[in-house]
């Protein structure tokens, strides 16, 4: 039984050597050793030299050594060295099965990642917190989490906390909730709007996934990311806000004959009040779900605004009364209503520079030069209180007064003003209030 005193011999020294290295790494290392070690031993105790009564066996031509020779004790020798092998290397592949003590992030009953210590998941927990804790205005009374979260104290097999990720590329993936990568590189003439429209995402997953980002200074070669963050922790906090809030004015009516049917003219400007607001706000991941108003204190009364409403006759239309599309091509990039937080007073309408860029209808130019942020910009009045604007053109064709007829070039297409490449900003005004060109004309 010398064999099986061998093998519990070995065991101990493996299990004496695997204690002293708890490291992933090391541990890693040792295991392969370790097993080419049992590979070799193997070989040589399955193959032993032949003998019989400690002379060496010679093969004779013709003859079978092993018919001849099963029952004898040589033999019966090399048996009992198969059965310790087999033993030791059932000892081994126990011992492989090395167990380490970690702590793990448990969410919902599913571990997330593993940790040496209680204090790495701690930490991580911490940096999932800190960005929903920035606000310096808000006073936070409570936070946690919405799924059940804690940290679960087990052991694991070595070979899975070595595959355990980076403690980044962890915190990365929780807040997250992929490991997918999606990224796309701006080019000339596109918007938020254009990318959404090409990778067929709503726009405003594009600002969730590009928070910092700002869409109306995105640059030429800028890389955003197209993949859609989906936390697989939520942070619910509730804060205490105490602001200032405006409180909008009423507006009052009067008619007069001075002015046009459809025309109106401001009599007497409203004047916003404001308030103190001590609020309870409730967010899931920084965004809002609830809020409650606490206390709150007039500082000022709003005043009623006072508008004349005309009663007059209009004259008739200069124009023939329907709108036609001011560019012969283009492709719509940006429609009217509510974007990035603000409102988009009209269509854009992606073309090349120095496209020719046509009246709507007949009317009179009653402004061609520079607007602010619009650039180079003309505007036609077309009668019964209906405008144009047509913004960001590389090249006036028309001055102040002139009569254009309907389709008459009175543009380039252009990129000047507050523009993020070259295309037409398209207005249509009623009673000079922005209304939807898309009601006039199709792209």
């Amino acid at each position: 039984m010398a064999n099986s005193g061998n093998s519990g011999s070995l065991k101990n020294i493996i299990e004496k050597f695997i204690r002293q290295f708890k490291d992933s790494r090391q541990a890693k290392i040792f295991i392969f050793l370790g097993t080419i070690g049992v590979f070799f031993l193997t070989l040589l105790l399955a193959f032993p030299n032949k003998s019989y009564n400690n002379r060496p066996i010679r093969p004779v031509k013709g003859v079978q050594l092993e018919k001849s020779f099963s029952n004898r004790a040589g033999f019966q020798k090399r048996e009992d060295g198969l059965k310790s092998i087999a033993n030791i290397k059932e000892d081994v592949e126990e011992i492989l099965k090395v167990r380490i003590p970690v702590y793990a992030l448990n969410v919902n009953g599913k571990d997330l990642a593993v940790f040496k210590t209680k204090d790495e998941a701690s930490n991580l927990l911490d940096d999932i917190v800190k960005p929903f804790t920035q606000d310096e205005e808000a006073k936070i009374e409570e936070i946690g989490f919405k799924e059940n979260t804690k940290i679960v104290k087990k052991l694991v097999g070595a070979e899975k906390f070595a595959e355990n990720l980076e403690y980044g590329e962890i915190l990365d993936y929780i807040t997250k909730g992929t490991k997918e990568t999606k990224i796309h590189k701006m080019q000339k003439g596109e918007n938020y709007w254009v990318i959404a429209q090409k990778y067929k995402i709503n726009p405003d997953d594009l600002i969730k996934a590009n928070p910092g980002v700002k869409p109306e200074t995105l640059q030429i070669g800028q890389e955003i990311s197209l993949v859609v963050p989906k936390p697989l922790i939520t942070v619910v906090t509730k804060e205490i806000m105490e602001y200032n809030e405006e409180i909008a004015y009423e507006t009052k009516y009067e008619e007069t004959e001075v002015l046009y049917k459809g025309e109106v003219r401001v009599k007497m400007a409203g004047e916003k009040g404001e308030r103190e607001v001590k609020a309870k706000i409730n967010k899931e991941n920084g965004i809002e779900i609830e809020r409650s108003i606490l206390e709150e204190k007039i500082i000022a009364e709003p005043t009623t605004k006072v508008v004349l409403k005309g009663t007059k006759n209009p004259p008739p239309k200069i124009g023939t009364g329907k709108l036609a599309k001011p560019t012969s091509r283009g492709i719509l990039t940006s429609p009217f209503g509510w974007r990035w937080g603000r409102r988009h007073s009209g269509i854009d309408i992606g073309i090349p520079t120095g496209t020719d860029v046509k009246a709507a209808d007949g009317g009179k130019v009653i402004f061609s030069g520079t607007k602010g942020g619009y650039g180079k910009c003309i505007i036609i009045d077309h009668g019964g209180n209906v405008n144009t604007l047509y913004a960001h053109n590389s090249e006036l064709l028309v001055k102040k007064g002139t009569k254009v007829f309907k389709g008459q070039i009175i543009a380039k297409s252009g990129n000047t003003g507050v523009s993020t490449g070259p295309h037409l900003h398209f207005e249509v005004r009623k009673n000079n209030t922005p209304v939807n060109p898309a009601k006039y004309v199709k792209y």
